[in-house]
């Protein structure tokens, strides 16, 4: 029997299918608890697989919502050029993390790693929340360890805001200052990301009406999670126990797909087995 033989059956995607994809999308892009990871698990439960086209759309959605919430900083970030430098830093160290992993990143984006991913942004969330906050901006040292931390986030599981917050606040600066420069570093990491899917693999054909209700689905989602963040001063201890409940849930998840998977094999190896048998005993018959 193939491998493919145990692969899920994705189904078209339809448009009530498509709005809570767009939810999930704009809620757990800038919530600490990771994007890719939870569409995963809701495509999985769905029966469903997102198109590549229908993908970018909603990284267009989420790209408008931060744009339009954080307008003026990213204004007052344009008029002072010494700010540009973090922000360039974090991206470039972003990218080489990316590029150092290549074929490694492959394997993992199947939800493989989900289990233990959610629970390496759990801690972090956690460990977070015992650091004293410095009055200071996100330096250029704090910039590239950031950046290798946001590279490392393309793994589902980890979270990008997550996980670039975290770390900025383990560095000293205070919450506030980290989470927008999280969001702003999200804004040329959302494009570039989009570029390199749509350079690599192209546009496929999506029908316009799930395209459309997963827009206004991740943008307004993507809207109320933004404000949301930045509003938050308080620690991330509920979003760690979420992820750690999570954590538990993939990977029993994970047990359980492991069983059937082999359980399956065992079937298709005994059919296998007992076709052969009865092969040779007719076989047997026919030579007496």
């Amino acid at each position: 029997m193939n491998k493919e033989s145990f692969a899920p059956i994705y189904l078209s995607m339809n448009v009530l299918e498509a709005f809570i994809i767009g939810i999930v999308q704009g809620l757990t892009e800038f919530l600490p608890i990771s994007s890719s990871g939870h569409i995963l698990l809701v495509e999985r439960i769905m029966g469903v697989q997102s198109e590549l086209s229908f993908t970018l759309v909603l990284h267009l959605a989420t790209l408008i919502a931060v744009v339009i919430v954080m307008r003026k900083r990213i204004y007052d970030t344009i008029r002072a050029p010494k700010k540009w430098l973090p922000l360039i830093l974090a991206t470039i160290f972003s990218a080489l993390v990316v590029f150092a992993l290549g074929d490694l990143i492959e394997p993992m984006m199947s939800g493989s790693f989900l289990a233990i991913c959610f629970l390496i942004t759990a801690i972090m969330l956690l460990v977070s929340g015992f650091i004293k906050p410095k009055k200071k901006e996100v330096n250029t040292f704090d910039a590239v360890i950031i950046g290798i931390v946001q590279g490392l986030a393309v793994i589902p599981g980890i979270s990008r805001s997550g996980s670039t917050v975290s770390t900025a606040v383990m560095l000293g600066n205070e919450k506030e200052e980290s989470v927008s420069f999280s969001f702003l570093l999200s804004i040329p990491i959302i494009i570039a990301s989009a570029a390199i899917d749509l350079l690599t693999e192209g546009i496929s054909s999506v029908p316009f009406l799930p395209l459309l209700t997963g827009f206004i689905a991740a943008f307004f989602s993507g809207l109320f999670a933004v404000k949301f963040m930045l509003k938050v001063t308080r620690s991330y201890d509920g979003f760690a126990v979420y992820l750690a409940a999570l954590s538990a849930f993939a990977s029993a998840d994970s047990v359980s797909a492991r069983a059937a998977s082999s359980a399956a094999i065992r079937s298709a190896s005994a059919s296998s087995s007992s076709g052969i048998r009865s092969a040779s005993v007719r076989n047997s018959w026919s030579t007496m």
